[in-house]
């Protein structure tokens, strides 16, 4: 890259997400890249082979209290304990590297057993097929 001068800002970042009339972030409004509302469940992907459930914890904890990580190989479901710290954990680490990979970070639902996002868009979509009877 050579010039050392770049402003450290992310194409992401706490400055992007939307503000209130009082400036404050509102966040009933915050969507992430694929249109999802803001829950407190987090979809973490992109970060680097080898990485572990604690490093994940580590990185995500700076930001929200983590409830519980379930990884999934190449991607996880990060659960907080509450939707805004959420927010500024994915707008915070969005983009950012952990273990030499780049993370992608979206919401997940909040419906599930565990509370993750095993919807039919992840899992087989058999739960549409009860009650045919």
């Amino acid at each position: 890259d050579g010039g050392g001068s770049a402003p450290a800002v992310s194409d992401g970042g706490l400055e992007s997400l939307p503000r209130n009339s009082m400036g404050q972030v509102d966040f009933g409004q915050v969507k992430d890249d694929r249109g999802n509302p803001a829950t407190k469940n987090l979809f973490v992907a992109g970060y680097g082979p080898g990485t572990t459930e604690q490093m994940i914890k580590d990185a995500f904890g700076q930001h929200a209290t983590v409830v519980s990580v379930v990884m999934k190989g190449t991607f996880s479901f990060v659960n907080t304990a509450d939707r805004d710290s959420a927010v500024i954990a994915r707008s915070s680490l969005g983009g950012q590297q952990l273990n030499g990979g780049s993370l992608r970070i979206n919401f997940a639902k909040e419906t599930g057993r565990l509370g993750t996002s095993f919807d039919s868009t992840y899992g087989p979509a058999s739960a549409s097929t009860y009650g045919r009877y």
